[in-house]
C-alpha cells in the first residue's frame, strides 16, 4: 500500500467516524446532561481534500472543533497539506505550512469572548478585515494574505457608552504591527442636553509598524534583492507610525434611519502628510428583514499621505509597493522630493443584509493620478437548499475599467458547500493569494537567475473535497 492510500484510508475512516456520530444526533434536541457543561454548544467537523498551491498537488486533511459556552467561543484544528507530486526533493509535508514559529498558532483557529456588537469583543485568531474607527488609517487588514507565512492576531472592542476604545496587534509571536483608538462621548458626562447630543464622540488614534521595511537588502553590486530561508525579503526596517483624530455624530432621523457624519484628520509620522476625511455613514432598516448601509466619503490629502494606509494588501505592501520601492520608502521619498500638491478623491460605499443572514456589499475609491482606484465586492450566502456560498474579492491600485477584474494583484477568495446527505457535503476553495518568488535563488539568498526573483506575485490556491460535520 503506497503512502497516499495510507493517508487517504486512515482519514475517510476518520470521517466515517463523525458521519456515523453525526447520525446519531441528526434531527434529535441534545439532552441537557449530554452537553459538555452548562450551555455549551458546538460542531465538529473533518475534511478530506485534493488541492493545489502554485503549482503543487496536496491532499489535504483538517479535523477541527468549535465551542462556545456564553460569550466565550473558541476553535482548535489540525490542518496538514500532504505533497502528491515531488515527494522525494521537498518532503510530505509542506514545509511552509510549520516553519515558523507562528505557524504552529494555526492549532488554535480562534479563541473570542462576545460578539461585534456587543460592548466588550475580544478574538485572538486569524485578523479578517479588521477596521479600526471609520476606516480611514486602517481599513479591512487581513493578516494572513500570503500563502507561506500563517499570523495570529489579536482584536479588541470597548464600548460602554461614555467611553471605549479597539487595539489590534497583527501577530502574537512576532508582533510588528499595533494599533489602538479611544474614544469619548463627553456629552454623556453633562446634565441638561437634549439626548441628541449623547452620540457626539471624539476619538484619537495611534497606529505603528514598528518594524516597517524601509530598504531592500541587495548583494554587494546592488544589482539584486535577497531573500532568507524564511520566505522573506531581507530588508531595513525602522517605525511607521499614524496618528489619528476623529469626529462623529451619530443620530436617528425616523424609527427606519440611522445617520452618522463624521470628520477624520490623520497624520503620516514620517513625512508629516495629512489627510482629511469627511463622510456620512447611513443604515435603513426594512422591517426586521432587511438593513441597507451606505457610505461616502469626501477625501483631500497630501502627496505622502495614503488613506486606508493599512489595508487588506498590507502585509504585501508594507514589502513590495509601487515603483520597486517598501510603502514607507514610497511616501518618504515623495516627502523628500518636495512634492506639495494636494490629491482630492473619494469613498462609496454600500452593502445590503437579508433575515441577518444574507450579506452583499462593496466599496469603489478613486483619487487623483494614476493607478489610484480600488475596489471590493463581497457575498455571503448562507445555506438555501443545502447549499452556502461565500466570496470575497479586491483589487488595489489600478488603472481603468479594463483592469478592475484582472485577477494579477487582486485578492480573491470563494468556497461553496453543499450539504448533500446528512452530515455529509461537499466543499470546494478557489483562493488568489500572494507568494514571494524564489526561483533562482543563490545558497545566501542573492536572486539572480529569474528577473522576477525577490518580488511578490499572485498565486492560484485550490481544494475541493468530501466532509461531515455535526453540531450540538
Amino acid at each position: 500500500m503506497s503512502r497516499t492510500t495510507f493517508y487517504a484510508c486512515v482519514t475517510f475512516a476518520v470521517l466515517f467516524a463523525c458521519s456515523a456520530l453525526a447520525q446519531e444526533r441528526t434531527g434529535l434536541a441534545p439532552k441537557k446532561d449530554d452537553a459538555a457543561g452548562p450551555g455549551y454548544s458546538g460542531l465538529i467537523d473533518g475534511r478530506l481534500g485534493y488541492g493545489m498551491i502554485d503549482g503543487d498537488h496536496f491532499m489535504s486533511i483538517n479535523i477541527g472543533h468549535a465551542g462556545k459556552i456564553g460569550k466565550f467561543g473558541f476553535g482548535v484544528q489540525v490542518p496538514l497539506r500532504l505533497r502528491l507530486n515531488d515527494t522525494e526533493e521537498k518532503g510530505v509535508f509542506r514545509d511552509e505550512d510549520w516553519d515558523e514559529v507562528s505557524d504552529w498558532t494555526r492549532v488554535v483557529r480562534f479563541v473570542s469572548w462576545g460578539s461585534p456588537s456587543d460592548p466588550i469583543y475580544a478574538r485572538l485568531g486569524v485578523l479578517e478585515g479588521t477596521t479600526i474607527g471609520h476606516g480611514t488609517i486602517v481599513d479591512r487588514y487581513y493578516n494572513v494574505i500570503d500563502a507561506d507565512h500563517y499570523q495570529t492576531g489579536i482584536q479588541v472592542n470597548i464600548d460602554m457608552q461614555v467611553a471605549g476604545g479597539q487595539l489590534f496587534l497583527d501577530n502574537l509571536m512576532d508582533p510588528a504591527i499595533l494599533g489602538v483608538r479611544g474614544f469619548i462621548r463627553p456629552f454623556q458626562l453633562t446634565e441638561g442636553l437634549p439626548p441628541v447630543f449623547n452620540n457626539i464622540a471624539v476619538g484619537l488614534s495611534i497606529i505603528s509598524d514598528f518594524a516597517a521595511p524601509t530598504r531592500h537588502a541587495a548583494d554587494p553590486n546592488n544589482a539584486f534583492r535577497l531573500v532568507n530561508d524564511d520566505a522573506e525579503l531581507k530588508v531595513d526596517t525602522d517605525a511607521a507610525t499614524l496618528f489619528g483624530f476623529d469626529l462623529e455624530w451619530a443620530f436617528q432621523p425616523a424609527e427606519i434611519w440611522a445617520i452618522t457624519p463624521y470628520m477624520d484628520v490623520n497624520i503620516f509620522g514620517p513625512t508629516g502628510g495629512a489627510g482629511f476625511h469627511l463622510g456620512i455613514l447611513q443604515s435603513f432598516k426594512l422591517g426586521s428583514a432587511v438593513t441597507l448601509g451606505a457610505r461616502v466619503e469626501y477625501r483631500a490629502m497630501d502627496d505622502d499621505y495614503a488613506p486606508g494606509y493599512i489595508n487588506s494588501w498590507y502585509e504585501i505592501e508594507r514589502y513590495d509597493f509601487l515603483d520597486d520601492k517598501t510603502k514607507a520608502t514610497y511616501f518618504t521619498d515623495r516627502d523628500k522630493a518636495g512634492i506639495d500638491d494636494t490629491v482630492h478623491g473619494f469613498h462609496a460605499s454600500a452593502d445590503v443584509t437579508i433575515l441577518n443572514a444574507v450579506t452583499v456589499s462593496g466599496t469603489y475609491e478613486d483619487y487623483q493620478g494614476d493607478d489610484n482606484s480600488n475596489l471590493m465586492l463581497r457575498l455571503i450566502l448562507p445555506y438555501i437548499a443545502g447549499i452556502k456560498v461565500s466570496a470575497y474579492y479586491a483589487k488595489r491600485n489600478f488603472e481603468g475599467v479594463a483592469e478592475i477584474f484582472d485577477l494579477d494583484r487582486g485578492l480573491l477568495v470563494t468556497e461553496a458547500k453543499w450539504k448533500f446527505f446528512g452530515p455529509m457535503f461537499v466543499f470546494g476553495k478557489y483562493a488568489r493569494e500572494w507568494k514571494l518568488n524564489r526561483d533562482g535563488a543563490t545558497d545566501d539568498g542573492t536572486c539572480t537567475d529569474n528577473s522576477e526573483c525577490g518580488r511578490y506575485e499572485t498565486i492560484n490556491e485550490f481544494d475541493f473535497g468530501v466532509g461531515a460535520e455535526f453540531s450540538f
